[in-house]
């Protein structure tokens, strides 16, 4: 089979320490959008839906009428729906708290594994410098729950190990009214840009793992900045169940950010969902399932996001990601073993207009209709605009993430 290259800059490096001398810029679907993330559109070949015919013999047997697929969005969710998710909410009084974001390290490994990811409804990877990348989980809905006892034989309800703030998770907090960002610490200058709610402090000065938040501190976090008398909104986003026509088939995505941080995403056709996988730096070719610690199981992942967005240098180790309002850029959606190119924007509409605030990152078309993501949760890998897409042999992809100039 001939292999499909999709590639978002005109030159791919060879060191991955920097940009290409010069990106490409394409045709947005709204103009002066998306001016710096550019990508050439993603072949798709559309075919009918395959119907099974009837068995010998079961000829007279009634064949039950087609359920019409379950979508929600963009605007209205049904009560008890969680916008972030399009899944009801296990206690639909949680809707009515604000999300509170949490920075999750992920190296060194032996922070692995992490507690709490898998019930995040979205959780933001982004590049931290020397090869590393962090996470930013969103928690609205519902709250993590333990399944694992600890060592004291008692269950452990701890999101973490909480690490330090970084410049993009103001953006990203601003997209969530009244948010409350966690994090363990920051420079002074970064304090004053992140407003973050809590700070967590490590139990073990000598352990860099050691500092978590209690489950409970959560809702209390949560219900700390909740406004009654000014309302959020977290809606934009579409979730239907029906697997979209079109796209290519994606069973594997290899994440690429460095030789020591890899992720491998495999397709499951049994709960048609992706699983994660991470490598280690004693095994950098090996990947190993990628647990939650609180309920022991791999992290399961209904849709996979690779979003491309200009990164600045400001430091060989402090990168800004612009993912404020108003911008824009390419992405691919990884849903139910397939890939699409889609956008994503912060654009504000109707209601950004009438109220002046804003909500979470939408998924577009090009143009600008929304993307039916899979109901379900979402891991939002955050690239560089000349970092690539490649289909490296069929329903085989890789992302493949370059640095910023500037970064180390």
């Amino acid at each position: 089979m001939k292999k499909i290259l999709i590639v978002l800059a005109a030159t791919i490096l060879l060191t991955g320490c920097g940009p290409p001398a010069a990106t490409p810029t394409h045709s947005p679907a709204q103009a002066g959008v998306f001016a710096d993330s550019g990508a050439p559109a993603l072949s798709t070949a559309t075919s009918p839906p395959v119907v099974p015919s009837a068995a010998e013999g079961d000829s007279m047997t009634e064949t039950p009428a087609p359920q019409e697929p379950v979508a929600y969005g963009p605007d209205d969710f049904p009560a008890g729906i969680n916008p972030l998710t399009g899944l009801p909410a296990s206690d639909p009084s949680l809707l009515g708290l604000p999300a509170v974001l949490v920075s999750i390290t992920n190296f060194p490994v032996s922070a692995r594994p992490q507690a709490g990811l898998s019930f995040s409804p979205i959780v933001f990877e982004i590049y931290i410098s020397e090869g590393t990348t962090r996470y930013l989980a969103v928690y609205y809905g519902d709250f993590p729950q333990a399944t694992v006892s600890g060592a004291s034989g008692a269950l452990v309800d701890q999101v973490g190990p909480v690490r330090s703030g970084r410049l993009p998770y103001a953006y990203i907090r601003d997209a969530f009214q009244w948010s409350c960002l966690v994090y363990a610490s920051a420079s002074e200058e970064l304090r004053a840009r992140l407003r973050g709610c809590d700070i967590v402090y490590g139990e073990d000065p000598n352990d860099i793992n050691s500092a978590f938040v209690d489950v409970t501190r959560l809702e209390e976090l949560a219900q700390g900045n909740a406004k009654p008398s000014e309302p959020f909104n977290y809606t934009g986003n579409v979730f239907s169940d029906a697997v979209p026509s079109g796209g290519q088939a994606a069973d594997t995505l290899r994440v690429f950010y460095s030789h020591l941080n890899q992720t491998m995403w495999t397709y499951d056709p049994a709960t048609g969902k992706y699983l994660r996988s991470q490598n280690s730096p004693s095994t950098p070719e090996q990947f190993a399932p990628d647990t939650d610690r609180l309920t022991g199981q791999q992290l399961v992942f209904s849709n996979v996001i690779v979003m491309f967005a200009k990164h600045t240098a400001v430091t060989p180790t402090i990168i800004d990601i612009d993912m404020s309002g108003g911008e824009g850029g390419y992405a691919y959606l990884f849903r139910d073993g397939k890939v699409s190119l889609i956008q994503w924007t912060t654009l504000g509409g109707d209601y950004e207009t009438e109220t002046g605030l804003r909500r979470p990152i939408r998924f577009i078309d090009d143009a600008g209709n929304p993307i039916a993501l899979k109901p379900g949760n979402a891991w939002v890998h955050v690239m560089t605009p000349f970092s690539t897409v490649s289909e490296e042999s069929s329903g085989t992809w890789l992302a493949r993430f370059y640095a910023p100039a500037g970064a180390k």
